[in-house]
């Protein structure tokens, strides 16, 4: 890698290029065949102004990569999790499987995103954010990190905290019941795939 690239993903995303391979590695294979329009489909869209857009697409490419390497390079091991609960290796393992904990794939180990955990003044976990070891299971198995991500941190209508909209994590942490956050990810496009 250039050093050019790797100082422009230090400036831009506060990235290491081995965050970056580690996120790239934990994105899907394109297949552009999935996605592909026939002739008629592709005139259509052509007439009303939707045209392909090559940077545009990179662009969400690369968007999508610099979150996934910011969840992956500031997520905790299993042993940050198990110390910082004071749960057994064992137990982490067991949460994570059932759903409870959430985790990304890295390898052969499995990272624990930051941003569903409280923290010491070290910065290490404490505590599981309230509730979200059952809206973690409500999701979809197959969710990428950056949507499971972006449903914790975006508004949700529903969610209403002094008369505004919060996210999900803000509700949990404010004494929201959980039964509304699991309402809102149904509501989500995801639940009727």
């Amino acid at each position: 890698m250039s050093d050019e690239l790797a100082q422009l993903l230090r400036d831009r995303f506060d990235l290491s290029p081995d965050d970056v391979v580690a996120a790239l590695k934990a994105l899907p294979a394109l297949r552009p065949w999935a996605a592909t329009l026939t002739a008629e489909e592709a005139r259509l869209l052509d007439d009303v102004g939707f045209t392909e857009d090559p940077e545009a697409y990179a662009e969400a490419a690369v968007d999508i990569a610099a979150h996934l390497g910011r969840l992956i390079s500031t997520a905790y091991t299993a042993n940050d999790v198990a110390a910082g609960l004071g749960i057994s290796q064992s137990r982490v393992r067991q949460r994570r499987l059932s759903g409870e904990l959430w985790a990304i794939a890295d390898g052969a180990t499995w990272l624990f995103p930051v941003l569903q955990f409280e923290r010491d003044a070290n910065g290490g976990p404490t505590r599981q954010i309230r509730g979200l070891g059952e809206v973690f299971p409500a999701l979809p198995d197959d969710l990428h990190p950056v949507a499971i991500a972006g449903f914790l941190h975006t508004p949700q209508p529903d969610l209403e905290v002094n008369g505004r909209p919060v996210a999900p994590l803000e509700w949990l942490r404010s004494g929201g019941d959980v039964a509304a956050v699991l309402t809102a990810a149904q509501a989500l496009e995801w639940a009727s795939r």
